[in-house]
């Protein structure tokens, strides 16, 4: 099988589509215009390809073609040079995204002489096979993992907390959040440097130190944990039980290193379902930059998946009550916050404490899982 992909606006028409048949070919085709952007665009992709095919073992090849989507005779050209790299019954031409010029006219040069021609519908996940004189639509069997999303797109995931580390400690983080409440109070004692000495706090401290995350007198020994990774874990055992087909927590995404300095983010939650990315941005604290969160995570988008969504959690124990009452918008999300983030895809959980019933119904309906 040869797996001709043009790439246009979106490289999530390609990657799916090649991440389904990645071990059922003999060589893959990816053709782009000649524009910068799409020069650009197109080696980011014959890097993420390269390290897929390295990862599994795959031993087709990959062979890039420039195209000039304006011009017939380029086009003419191109159907019969892929003619000489395959039996037209053995060409399957993604012609999903964008180019359409190009798409039709391979399709008038090769449909007839026995090629299919691939349209993947991203939304619904499945693909139309397209023959001369039928089209089936086809459900894909093989969905991408986090890391194989990022890896195909040309970047890295080079750190994240393991399925392994994150269960051995799920007992224990469970435990603590039980009582949410109750952990919010003493995690604001840690914070700022004092004795937790009412009994009520005992069983929880006992936990951190077992933890190894406290003293036995409940003073703090990683504060960073207590005060932010445990409830980014909480969120990610939560999310891990809704349907996600991946969930990974504590990732480090490297974009680009660009004289010698690293392009990265860090991400508490990804997870994957139906080959789209989302992100979960877990806030425990009292004062965020709603605004900032906003224009951040629609630039990453862009990076990651735009056809993906992002949720900000953000627990914040202060927020005055009267503000609530009188119906204003608070302050860390104002009104104006809150509806760029719905303009771009983003839904904000912003309560004064956890609610678990009610974040992973909006998990559940947000991210449609």
């Amino acid at each position: 099988m040869v797996l001709v992909s043009l790439l246009g606006d979106f490289d999530s028409y390609i990657l799916p589509l090649y991440f389904e048949h990645k071990s059922d070919l003999s060589l893959h085709v990816l053709v782009h215009d000649r524009t910068v952007r799409d020069q650009q665009k197109a080696r980011r992709i014959e890097r993420g390809l390269t390290a897929i095919r390295r990862k599994y073992g795959l031993k087709h090849d990959l062979e890039s073609i420039e195209i000039d989507e304006d011009h017939l005779g380029t086009i003419q050209a191109l159907a019969e040079r892929l003619l000489t790299l395959s039996p037209a019954e053995q060409l399957f031409l993604n012609v999903s995204d964008g180019l359409a010029n190009v798409g039709i006219v391979l399709s008038q040069a090769l449909l007839k002489r026995g090629s299919t021609l691939l349209i993947y519908d991203r939304y619904d996940n499945q693909v139309n096979h397209l023959t001369d004189g039928d089209m089936v639509k086809k459900p894909l069997r093989n969905n991408m993992g986090v890391e194989d999303h990022i890896i195909a797109k040309g970047y890295a995931l080079s750190d994240y907390k393991t399925p392994k580390e994150l269960a051995g400690r799920k007992e224990d983080v469970l435990a603590i959040t039980k009582n949410f409440a109750l952990f919010q109070k003493l995690r604001k004692i840690i914070m700022r440097g004092k004795k937790p000495d009412d009994p009520k706090f005992e069983p929880l401290v006992e936990i951190l130190h077992k933890m190894g995350k406290a003293t036995r007198k409940g003073r703090a020994l990683d504060l960073n944990y207590i005060l932010g990774e445990l409830f980014e874990e909480y969120v990610y055992h939560l999310v891990s039980e809704l349907g996600f087909d991946d969930v990974i927590c504590g990732a480090k995404v490297h974009f680009e290193t660009i004289d010698d300095i690293a392009i990265q983010n860090e991400f508490d939650l990804l997870m994957i379902k139906n080959n789209h990315l989302h992100v979960i941005e877990c806030k425990f604290r009292d004062r965020v930059d709603g605004e900032y969160l906003i224009y951040k995570y629609d630039a990453l988008l862009d990076r990651l998946d735009r056809d993906g969504r992002v949720m900000i959690v953000n627990v914040a124990s202060t927020e005055p009550k009267a503000a609530k009452k009188r119906g204003r918008m608070r302050r860390n999300f104002e009104r104006g916050t809150l509806y760029r983030a719905q303009l771009n895809n983003i839904l904000i959980y912003y309560e004064p404490t956890l609610e678990p019933g009610r974040l992973k119904q909006m998990i559940r309906r947000f991210f449609e899982v």
